[in-house]
């Protein structure tokens, strides 16, 4: 997961700065037919479901899920996910509150991220967690060890509390879950870039870090096995860095040593290019070239 900005204009059919789109009309009709101040059973969120709305999520995220940074517009259907959940909320139901859910923030530009299927439906998981040995991947892929993971409905906050009428702040909520157009990932996320597994865990024991994990299944079997594809292939090349530079300080020649120094720093740069926006997985990616930047640094000082 990383930081996204929500730059750049709001689809027409959402803008609900003008009371002529189709958001601002949907919006509207659902307020004036509220029945007890939540929406008429035949309510219909129509706004968002939109091609439109779908091409200018997927050039905002760069094709990717929001939440696990897979590519996924290219190979799987897509979810149009709600941050804040339209319909019901079961966090807070669970805890006697009744919520008709964000139901007003369906057609809410700001509300809206791309999801794949695995991160926003409820499904069975083989979950992996960080610092597991070989033999215990083993046992939980034998034994089928899959929890029920996914967002769907969930909005969890820290002091188990909602909003639950149009009219009031959501900011005054304290979600525990991460929205990367609002938070940046790497304050609550901690990516292990030196083990088998390529797994996230939560920074400083970060109670948002960990539930966004938890629910978003971040570390779910197919999705880590897919990093570690990737990371491994950096990896790979990130050896090959150190070992140019381990060189070119053992290298007696001083202009064999420079071109030794240059190739391994090309390395870097190369790695670099796995960091953009528009790659996949590239939060694991800059946290990797981070780590390999600070052993650079360390063998050059040292």
């Amino acid at each position: 997961m990383i930081r996204v900005d929500r730059v750049g204009a709001v689809p027409a059919r959402l803008d609900l700065t003008n009371e002529m789109s189709v958001a601002s009309i949907e919006r509207k009709r659902i307020i004036d037919g509220l029945v007890g101040g939540n929406p008429a059973a035949d309510a219909k969120f129509e706004a968002y479901s939109h091609d439109t709305i779908r091409d200018a999520l997927q050039n905002l995220f760069h094709n990717k899920c929001a939440y696990c940074e897979s590519k996924i517009a290219g190979s799987q259907d897509t979810d149009i996910e709600h941050y804040r959940p339209k319909g019901r909320v079961t966090d807070a139901l669970k805890s006697g509150v009744a919520h008709p859910g964000y139901w007003w923030l369906a057609m809410d530009w700001t509300n809206l991220v791309l999801a794949c299927t695995h991160c926003n439906q409820r499904r069975k998981q083989l979950i992996y967690r960080p610092g597991m040995t070989e033999e215990e991947i083993v046992a939980v892929i034998e034994a089928n060890r899959t929890v029920t993971v996914g967002k769907l409905d969930a909005f969890p906050t820290a002091n188990a509390s909602w909003v639950t009428v149009y009219t009031e702040d959501i900011a005054t909520e304290q979600p525990l879950l991460i929205d990367p157009t609002k938070v940046d990932p790497d304050q609550h996320l901690d990516w292990v870039v030196d083990e088998k597994l390529s797994t996230i865990r939560a920074r400083g024991g970060s109670q948002v870090g960990q539930t966004s994990i938890d629910i978003y299944a971040l570390n779910r079997r197919r999705l880590t096995e897919d990093r570690m594809s990737k990371l491994y292939l950096l990896q790979i090349a990130g050896n090959r860095a150190i070992q140019a530079l381990n060189a070119a300080l053992n290298e007696p020649n001083d202009a064999v040593a420079t071109a030794l120094e240059s190739a391994a720093l090309e390395r870097l740069d190369d790695l670099r290019l796995h960091c953009a926006p528009d790659q996949p997985y590239a939060g694991m990616a800059r946290a990797y070239v981070a780590h390999l930047a600070a052993k650079i640094a360390t063998i050059q000082t040292g």
